[in-house]
């Protein structure tokens, strides 16, 4: 997303006095996070579970007898909530990737996602949790995010939702992160 798109969709969200430092977006390519060394294993089995039920299900029903109609009717959710876990999610986090943006101002930090915005006062930012990669690319996550428990368990997975909007404040797979860390340093030692 250009620079100057970014600027002109947080207009409307800032106050008075904000002047932006600067606007990024994860990257809608990096679709894996350290989580999916859980998820993808459990979708797979989950799937295939779902496909599983309803083979043998449907199978049953060949010749005279035929299957009740609530098992054929019980594994559909199975199925098509597998199919979501193993592929679907992933078209999910692409496309909410392209329509988040991330900024740094001199009194805030920024997400939105959509219309929907998210922000935190730098004097009431929590500790940063940065990660990063070989390739200077990275995350960082302000204050815990609870781990594998707790609402911040599906951010950044495609499965958000189950957080029942309670999404912990990051920056997911943005470039130079150790730059973006830096400036929000700079920024939180500014008198405003």
């Amino acid at each position: 997303m250009e620079n100057v798109e970014a600027q002109v969709r947080l207009q409307p969200y800032l106050q008075p006095g904000e002047a932006i430092l600067w606007t990024g977006g994860p990257d809608p390519r990096r679709l894996l996070s350290t989580k999916d060394i859980f998820l993808i294993p459990f979708s797979l089995l989950w799937g295939g579970f779902g496909i599983f039920w309803e083979a043998s299900v449907l199978s049953f029903g060949r010749g005279p007898t035929q299957p009740p109609i609530f098992f054929v009717l019980w594994g559909i959710p199975f199925v098509v909530v597998g199919q979501y876990f193993i592929w679907g999610r992933f078209l999910v986090k692409r496309r909410e990737r392209r329509r988040t943006i991330y900024a740094v101002t001199n009194q805030r930090l920024l997400v939105l996602r959509g219309r929907t915005l998210q922000s935190i006062f730098l004097s009431q930012l929590p500790p940063i949790i940065q990660s990063s990669r070989a390739d200077g690319s990275g995350s960082l996550e302000f204050g815990n995010t609870g781990g594998w428990y707790g609402y911040g368990a599906w951010a950044n997975t495609g499965m958000d939702f189950f957080s029942m909007g309670r999404m912990p404040l990051a920056f997911y797979d943005i470039p130079n992160v150790t730059e973006v860390y830096s400036l929000i340093s700079r920024a939180r030692k500014q008198p405003e």
